[in-house]
């Protein structure tokens, strides 16, 4: 067997009003939507968005936290703070190599940002 991708699955509160942040605020693309389960993405990354009228299993809104692999991250940041994100960690060079920042879904779910640094 070969893994060829992953798309997280991010449970939900409210489809329209995810899919209106993810697309507007952190600039993400709808691929999908069927009643309250939709796709998004952007360049390479897939996140499914599972609300609360979904079948299947259920997970408590707001506890999801993943990292997103990104080229840069000052400028996009710059970008999203402009727009309204909701910042929880801003941009910083870590310990562990990566300059990266954090923001939350309106559900409080997390998205953590980061580029490899060069040198600390």
């Amino acid at each position: 067997m070969k893994a060829l991708n992953v798309s997280v699955v991010v449970h939900i509160t409210d489809l329209n009003r995810s899919i209106n942040y993810y697309k507007t605020i952190l600039g993400f693309t709808e691929d999908f939507r069927h009643a309250d389960y939709a796709g998004i993405f952007r360049d390479n990354v897939s996140i499914q968005l599972c609300g609360p009228t979904n079948q299947g299993q259920k997970k408590t809104p707001g506890g999801a936290h993943f990292c997103i692999d990104c080229d840069e991250v000052d400028a996009y940041f710059e970008d999203i703070s402009n727009k309204g994100a909701f910042i929880e960690v801003p941009p910083g060079d870590r310990y562990y190599g990566v300059r990266d920042f954090a923001v939350n879904d309106p559900d409080g779910n997390t998205l953590v940002f980061g580029t490899p640094v060069l040198s600390l």
